[in-house]
């Protein structure tokens, strides 16, 4: 079975489930493109002190993480 990519637009405030309006959070979507949009409406509305919102990939309900960058590489000054 192929794996199932979503795309899911999270909120940097810990814990925090709910509608932001009328729009829910987190909401789940199938590209990229949408939930970048949706991000970005979310952020454009959402108050002065609220941390703000990002766009999280997930393969099979477990979340992507990027591969970690190294400080240096041996051998280079």
């Amino acid at each position: 079975m192929a794996p199932k990519r979503a795309f899911w637009v999270i909120s940097r405030q810990p814990k925090e489930i709910g509608k932001f309006g009328r729009r829910p959070v987190p909401a789940q979507f199938k590209t990229i493109k949408e939930a970048s949009d949706y991000c970005r409406e979310l952020n454009l509305c959402k108050g002065a002190y609220h941390p703000g919102y990002f766009v999280e990939e997930r393969i099979d309900g477990k979340p992507v993480t990027p591969p970690a960058k190294s400080a240096e590489k041996p051998g280079e000054e």
